[in-house]
């Protein structure tokens, strides 16, 4: 996006150049610049690198506390994050802030079982319209499980499609990939407006026109195919 000063814009794009000289694109939310990964127009989705929510690593300590998007158009996505945690015989809560609106929890396995301490996921369902929540782990529920000293354990909401690799070790990490919802998917059949209203990609793969001052029309259509109709699923 091109560099404006428009305080009426509630999305905005910062390219900022990193230590090693690269253009990275960045964005703004209540004074925080998240890295964006990746952005999903379709699904409403936008891909951002945020702060590990809790970790008790001594080199990078997380208090548990997400970022806050309390008054922004963005929420964090109930369908495309997974809350994951590391440690063995922890029990794992989730609080919608750092005082009250417990929103669920999960127990991890005893060291005993699995030898290791490796990532494993919290299954409960994230509520819809999420914008902050606070991530706690207990202390350890039997310290025999420790027959060696764990150098780090983290709980954190993470993107559903993050690729935990076998030798995973969360005690350098700071950030993890977080997907953010600025829309909210309706499925269904939409048609698009004229053509002085549609914009399309510019290779005409997605088209979008303004069904009301809320809703967009959003297709996907297939450019191999030579005819095409207005109306959209």
């Amino acid at each position: 996006m091109e560099e404006q000063d428009d305080s009426n814009d509630w999305f905005k794009v910062i390219c900022t150049k990193t230590t090693n000289g690269e253009k990275l694109p960045f964005l703004n939310i209540n004074g925080t610049n998240l890295q964006i990964l990746n952005f999903n127009f379709l699904d409403g989705t936008l891909t951002v690198n945020h702060s590990i929510t809790y970790s008790n690593c001594r080199k990078n300590h997380h208090n548990g506390m997400s970022l806050n998007l309390t008054g922004t158009r963005f929420y964090y996505s109930d369908s495309r994050n997974n809350f994951w945690s590391s440690g063995c015989g922890n029990l794992i809560t989730i609080f919608g802030n750092e005082t009250n609106n417990l929103l669920s929890g999960c127990l991890q396995p005893s060291c005993r079982i699995n030898n290791k301490t490796s990532p494993i996921g919290c299954p409960f369902i994230i509520p819809k319209g999420l914008s902050s929540f606070f991530a706690n782990m207990s202390t350890k529920v039997d310290s025999s499980d420790y027959r060696r000293k764990r150098s780090c354990e983290f709980v954190s909401l993470i993107s559903y499609d993050y690729n935990f690799l076998d030798d995973f070790d969360i005690s350098n990490g700071t950030h993890v990939p977080i997907q953010l919802q600025w829309s909210t998917l309706i499925s269904g059949e939409c048609h698009l407006n004229d053509s002085s209203d549609t914009s399309c990609t510019f290779n005409g793969e997605y088209c979008w026109s303004r069904l009301s001052s809320i809703h967009l029309c959003a297709c996907y259509r297939d450019t191999s195919d030579i005819s095409y109709s207005r109306s959209c699923k």
